[in-house]
């Protein structure tokens, strides 16, 4: 799932502890696994292929709400949270985001003939899932905008740049091995990545059509191609009728995983 639908379901799981203006770096370790990815040497892989543990040295304790990320990833992906490091991409797999994406494979490979930019069918389901995953966060926009959640995402990444960078450099590097240099660079680009003005341009269709247009190096200005994916996104949105049960499932297993925020 994307950035939104993630600290959604952190607040979530929350809900009833304290949360104090002084942890709201909390929100940012959450997203970490994405916004990694900002810098072009940092891939999805690199920062979701990663042993799931459940124990923190108490230095490095908010690394918990880095695993929480992985596990809501593991059962949009898997349909389970993963006992170690999760297996390789499968066009089987029975994740939430691959079995609802299901229906757009043909429609996907169909139309990336029509735009001659073929795939191969596990790039056409890999693209099913990532299109699910970015109209879930339109699908629940109303909960999104009752928890002010795009506030709290926005507020988190400004607050933790200017007051917590040292903790998360150390945190970060000491789970992925990666250096200062690089931590330091996605969360500068995150200051103007991760804004109000800019999530709310993209909370519609259009806005996300441009992002996997962008994504996968389409052409913007191809009436041919921005129809065609017009039509597969307006699909991929009519396919949720049951839009709570991701969010109730997830909350569930998380909790019964036994994953529970770290003392502060």
């Amino acid at each position: 799932m994307l950035m939104l639908t993630h600290t959604y379901i952190l607040q979530n799981i929350l809900a009833g502890h304290s949360i104090k203006t002084n942890d709201l770096d909390i929100y940012v370790y959450n997203i970490i696994p994405d916004l990694l990815t900002i810098h072009p040497a940092i891939s999805s892989r690199q920062t979701h292929i990663i042993r799931r543990l459940s124990e923190f040295p108490p230095h490095y304790s908010k690394a918990a709400y880095i695993m929480f990320h992985l596990l809501v990833d593991d059962l949009a992906h898997y349909g389970l949270i993963c006992p170690g490091i999760p297996d390789e991409f499968s066009p089987d797999s029975q994740g939430y985001s691959y079995i609802k994406g299901k229906s757009l494979v043909n429609q996907i490979w169909n139309f990336q003939k029509t735009v001659q930019k073929e795939v191969s069918y596990n790039e056409a389901v890999y693209r099913s899932h990532l299109i699910i995953e970015m109209i879930y966060d339109l699908v629940i926009i109303d909960y999104i905008n009752a928890s002010q959640t795009i506030e709290l995402l926005t507020d988190a990444v400004c607050f933790t740049v200017k007051n917590k960078m040292e903790e998360l450099i150390d945190t970060v590097g000491w789970l992925y091995g990666l250096q200062e240099k690089e931590i330091q660079e996605v969360m500068n680009r995150a200051c103007s990545y991760v804004t109000k003005e800019r999530i709310q341009k993209i909370m519609n269709i259009e806005g996300r059509i441009r992002l996997y247009i962008d994504k996968f190096g389409l052409k913007r200005d191809d009436p041919l191609c921005c129809t065609g994916m017009r039509d597969i996104f307006l699909q991929a949105k009519d396919l949720f009728d049951d839009k709570e049960i991701f969010l109730k499932e997830t909350t569930a297993a998380v909790k019964k995983h036994g994953w529970l925020p770290p003392a502060t």
